[in-house]
Formats: structure tokens, sequence, C-alpha cells
């Protein structure tokens, strides 16, 4: 049977490829097509062989343009002979039945006896430029001559994948340019044609989803000076990009510069860098058009959740039919013909999308989407460690908040995650809290200047929180000349009330110690006096969204302030709940009990003088 060894033989920029012809082949744009030709002007379904008893006729679908044979339009169907031409757009093929002789492309399609009517945008054979004018909008160009010399007989394999052509045309400046790159020794471009001969439906993705390769060894390129030259402009782009952006530290700006350089070599017309947020949804972060406009540019969520679920690239030559089946209007509303999207990965985390589209069909081709995964893989290291960077600065910022608010180890526990402080008042059963006040610090305020109280002020408060925290005491606040502290939160300890007393104690020494330097300097003196209480209380950030501030609230808090109010210069007063906390190690003095407001009874009150000789030895 003459069918079973009949051929399409095709022109690409390739070279021919030589198809196996099935009982019926149908031809178009679209990608269910059985032969999928990837050429603007064809129709989505534009025509079909059908081998009927040992020949096969051509049916033109009603397409746009035409279906011609040897020159000569197709009207409804014709029957085919050995060495035909045909026609479709910009592409071009000859059919061989199997039987006849070898097919001379040099010499014109058998039966041509007339000046063929070219189809529309294709020049006449003979002339030198176009007889009619391309489609608008049309960037194929013309036609490839057909090979000369026969075509090998015998089986013909099916073909393989285009192979991805070097980095033609990249000048010195790694600029794209506008003319297509002179290549005498190969024909100029088909227009992006491509044949994919279908076994099976398409899922989504299937002939769109790629991998870029990776570098091969030296040994297994060194006599291919295509491969050389890719892989020596990847290395060139990966360089210059890690030269412009690898210092940026602002992560709007490396995103811009990114696109801004890809821009330089892949000849797109729109670009958008999403990262995902917070959720995880994507969000735009970076957006730039050729044309230098600003308006909004409009990605597809269809090609996004691909790349997003699959974790790999995508180069689509046309974006509407290749997603058709998923109902991707937004490709067709917002004129997205061909797209190159690569997930940007570190290491087994996506953290966005790198987008890249045209309005023209077939714009992109294989070297583009190996260079732009490239730099995808590249730009997620930046992102990443952008946001490492990001992440240390606030952390440093964190650090140096709660190292104001918390004693160095217990702020460290918090940052690294051993201590959880959460939003709102969490009810806490025993705490100490610590009160003191400078007696007599308005009347000595009266005679000096704002400057010089706050610069004593500020000292004093120096050499005391730094004691409090020197016994792991958490600071809630200064009140003009006071200040609160506490212990047991947000984390507690069995000798919080001790700890409470041996810092007060250590206060009123390192006060005689600045007092002296004061006496010395001619200043006068500060008293203090001190006041604690132990029991429970609501610990828990209190303020605004802006503005929040961990503090501890309830009558605890309120019964130390009042201690503190009663104290003389030099007392450290505590409650007889505190004391109960103490044990045998200070030396105490009980004095009248105190009437304090809100209280109906007098709470019993001590004023703590020392910590035990027989203590001190202990712990020495």
């Amino acid at each position: 049977m003459a069918w079973l060894m009949a051929r399409l033989i095709l022109a690409t920029a390739e070279g021919t490829q030589a198809i196996e012809l099935r009982p019926i082949n149908s031809l178009g744009r679209h990608p269910n097509n059985s032969i999928q030709l990837l050429d603007k002007i064809v129709s989505k379904e534009h025509c079909i062989l059908e081998q009927r008893g040992e020949s096969f006729v051509l049916r033109d679908l009603g397409s746009l343009n035409g279906t011609y044979i040897n020159g000569d339009r197709v009207r409804g169907e014709a029957m085919l002979k050995h060495g035909d031409e045909i026609a479709l757009g910009s592409t071009r093929a000859r059919f061989d039945d199997g039987t006849g002789p070898p097919i001379d492309f040099s010499a014109p399609p058998a039966g041509m006896s007339h000046q063929p009517h070219p189809p529309p945008g294709q020049p006449a054979l003979g002339a030198k430029g176009p007889s009619v004018p391309p489609p608008p909008g049309s960037h194929l160009g013309n036609p490839p001559p057909l090979p000369s010399g026969p075509m090998p007989s015998g089986p013909t394999p099916m073909p393989r994948p285009p192979q991805a052509p070097p980095y033609p045309g990249y000048g010195p400046q790694g600029t794209v340019p506008h003319g297509p790159p002179q290549q005498p020794h190969r024909p100029p471009s088909f227009g992006g044609t491509r044949v994919d001969v279908l076994d099976s439906a398409r899922a989504i993705g299937t002939q769109i989803a790629a991998q870029a390769k990776g570098f091969l060894p030296f040994e297994q390129v060194q006599h291919d000076p295509q491969q050389l030259r890719m892989d020596y402009e990847r290395l060139r782009f990966t360089w210059e990009l890690t030269r412009d952006i690898g210092l940026e530290r602002d992560l709007d700006q490396l995103l811009h510069k990114i696109l801004l350089s890809l821009f330089k070599f892949v000849n797109a017309d729109r670009g958008v860098i999403l990262l995902r947020d917070a959720e995880g949804a994507l969000q735009p972060r970076a957006a730039h058009r050729r044309d230098g406009t600003e308006a909004p540019i409009q990605v597809s969520s269809t090609i996004l959740a691909h790349i997003m679920k699959e974790r790999a690239s995508v180069l689509t030559h046309d974006a509407s039919m290749d997603f058709a089946a998923s109902k991707g209007k937004s490709m067709i509303l917002n004129r997205i013909s061909s797209a190159i999207v690569v997930p940007l990965m570190h290491e087994k985390e996506v953290l966005g999308a790198l987008w890249l589209d045209s309005e023209s069909l077939a714009q992109f081709q294989q070297k583009d989407l190996e260079l732009v995964t490239a730099v995808g893989n590249q730009a997620a290291m930046f992102i990443e460690n952008n946001l490492l960077a990001r992440k240390i600065e606030q952390e440093i910022v964190t650090r140096e908040r709660f190292s104001r608010l918390l004693s160095p180890n217990v702020a460290e526990q918090v940052i690294s995650g051993k201590l959880e402080i959460k939003k709102g008042g969490v009810h806490v059963p025993e705490c100490t809290v610590f009160n003191s006040d400078i007696r007599g610090f308005t009347r000595m305020s009266e005679g000096a200047t704002a400057g010089v109280i706050l610069e004593l002020l500020n000292e004093y408060f120096e050499l005391m929180v730094e004691t409090i925290f020197k016994y792991e005491g958490t600071l809630d606040k200064f009140m003009g000349d006071g200040i609160m502290a506490f212990w047991g939160a947000p984390m507690s300890k069995p000798d919080d009330a001790v700890r409470s007393v041996q810092c007060a104690l250590d206060q009123m020494e390192v006060l005689g110690r600045f007092n002296r330097k004061r006496v010395e300097l001619g200043h006068p003196p500060l008293a203090v006096g001190m006041g604690i209480h132990t029991g429970p209380l609501v610990a828990g950030y209190v303020g605004s969204s802006k503005a929040m501030g961990y503090t501890v609230i309830g009558d605890t808090a309120n019964t130390s302030a009042r201690l503190c109010g009663i104290a003389l210069a030099g007392q450290v007063i505590v409650s007889e709940f505190a004391l109960a906390r103490l044990g045998p190690r200070f030396e105490v003095e009980e004095l009248p009990p105190a009437h304090l407001k809100g209280k109906e009874k007098p709470l019993r009150i001590f004023n703590v003088k020392r910590e035990k000789p027989s203590a001190v030895a202990a712990a020495v």
C-alpha cells in the first residue's frame, strides 16, 4: 500500500523534517492537530490530509489565508501527487507518496505549467518581493527556499524536537538586534514553525513544560561550537547579572534590575516578577514594558498555577492554544501569545515566579527558555539572600527592642523562639513587682535646666537598668524619675522574689558610688526609696496596633507602687507576701502596718537592711 510509505516533507529553520502520514492527518495551529504548525498565518484547524485508497486528498477547512498546491489555491479538496508543493501560510512542504522517484527540491513541482498564484504574503516563484502584503502584525517574513538535493529513501524516523540554535545576533553589549541574524550557512528564519506528531490527546503543559539544560562536561561539547557559544552567552549574562545586581540590598530595586537585565537578552514585550506573600499567594513586585509605558501587566493565573504546581518552567509559543483546554480566557483578552514563565526556586522552596511574554506567536526559542531559567535560579538566590538580610536586620531591630525591655538571656530566648510572648494578657499566678522613686527630685530640678535634668536621669537610669538585667528582671517602664520592673514574667523562676530584693540592695550600693562622684563634682546626692510586693497579676502586650508595650496589670503592681510611695530615702520596703518568699536570707525590720489606698486592712511591711553574711558566704 502506497500510503504506508507516504510522507510529508516540511522545511523548517532546523532543516527538513519528514513525517510519515497516517490515514487521517490534521494540520493547523491548535495543539490538538496531529501536526501542529507554529505559524501565525496558519489557521487553528487549517486542512486535512486524508488517505483514500492508495492516494491522499488534501481538504481545506475554510482557512482564512488558504491552502495552496503548486501555487493554486485549493477550493474544497484536491488529490495530491508525488512531488506536489503545499503552502500553508508561511509553511512549505512537499508530498512524497513513497512510490515515485526521490524528490528534487531544486525542480519546480510536477505539473506546474503556469506562473502560480502565491499565497498571501508570499512571493511568486522567481519574484524578488512579496506580491501581496503580509497580514497586519506579521513578523514571519518570507519562507526559506526548499533544500536542494534528493531526500533519502526508505523509512524516516519520527522527527526530533527542534534543537535550540545558538545565541545568534547577540552583540557585544548584549542587545537583541531588530533584524534577523545574518547566517549565510543556514536558511533564514522559518517563522517559528514547529511540527509535533501527537500520539495522544494533549494535557495542559505536556508540550510546553521544559527544563533548562545544565552545563555539560567540556569533553562532550568541545566539538559543538553552537553549544559552546550558547554556554558562553549564558555564563556572560549571569556574570553581568551578578556584577550589576549582586550587591543590591533593596528588594524592589533588585527585582527591577533583574527585569531590565533580562530585556537586554530576551526579546520580550512585558515582564513581571511575582513573590509569595505571607499567605503564600503570588503578588507582583516588579514589572517592565519594553515600550516604556506604565500600564498594568496582566498575567495568566492558569500558567502561574501550572508552574507553581509542577515546579517546572514553561515555554508556550501560542498560549491561548496550548492552554485552550483550561479555558485560559485571560491569555486571549490580554493578548498573551508567547510566554516564558519560570518558578523562582531556592533549594526546594518556591519563592515566586518570573514572567515574560509577547504579543507575537513563537517569539521565544529553547535558548531563551534555558537562559531565563538559569537567570531565574540565580535571581532566586539573590532574592533569598535579600530576604535573609532583611530578616536579619529585622531580628537585629527586634533584638534591640527586647534588649531594652528584657534581660539579655530572656531576650535571647524570646528571639530564638524558645519563649513565646503572646499578644494580649496572660494570667500569672505569682509575680514580684519592684518600684523605685527619687526622693525630693521635683524640688531638686526646680533650679536646673531641662538638659541637665535629662542628662542626670539618663545616667542614673543606665546604672539602675543594668542592675535589673543583672538579676534577670524585666523592665516595665520609666515614670518620670521612677522605675518599674518585675520578676516572674514572661518567664518565672522559684527565686523571683529573692532576685528582686537582691537587685534592690545592689542598686542602693550602685547609687552610693554614683552619689560620691556627684558630691566630688559639687552636685547634691540622690535619695531613692523602693517598694516590692508579690502576688498574682496579668502580663501581656498593652497599647495600639502601632505601639505596644509589655507590662503587668493588677493589684500587685498597684500595691508595689504604693509601698514605694511610703518608703523613706534608702529604704527597701517589702510586703509580708514578698517576705514569705525570701526565707531567712535577709536582715529585715518590721515597720508599723501601712494603711494603703484600696486596702481594707493595714498591710504588714518590712524594711530590708542587708543580705545576711551567712547567706553571702554560702553563695560564695
